[in-house]
């Protein structure tokens, strides 16, 4: 039996929607692949990233993670990892629950 736990993940088979995220990525900064740094990008939440440059962390918006295309001595993307996007479960609002209970004992009353 499959039954997802709140986060919308299966334990047992992972991912039950299908859908990914981009979670992190690894850039190289420099003109050759001889030389250069590199550095990796790991989303944190929402809308924010940690930056990790050697022994430097620093918090960047998910606007400095999209202008990661390259060019001249800027980050170019090099390795780029997903993960299973966690979808929320939906829930009904508590009074449509209250008025389907309601109906219900009325159904059974009659």
């Amino acid at each position: 039996d499959l039954v997802g736990n709140k986060d919308g993940i299966n334990a047992e088979y992972g991912n039950n929607c299908g859908y990914y995220e981009l979670q992190a990525v690894l850039t190289h900064q420099g003109r050759s692949s001889s030389s250069g740094h590199y550095v990796a990008w790991v989303k944190h939440k929402e809308d924010n990233w940690i930056k990790c440059d050697d022994e430097k962390l620093g918090i960047v918006k998910d606007e400095d993670v999209l202008k990661l295309s390259g060019g001249g001595d800027w980050h170019v993307a090099y390795t780029l990892l997903y993960g299973p996007k966690r979808l929320a479960i939906w829930e009904e609002p508590e009074e449509k629950k209250e008025e389907e209970k309601k109906e219900e004992e009325k159904k059974e009353e009659e």
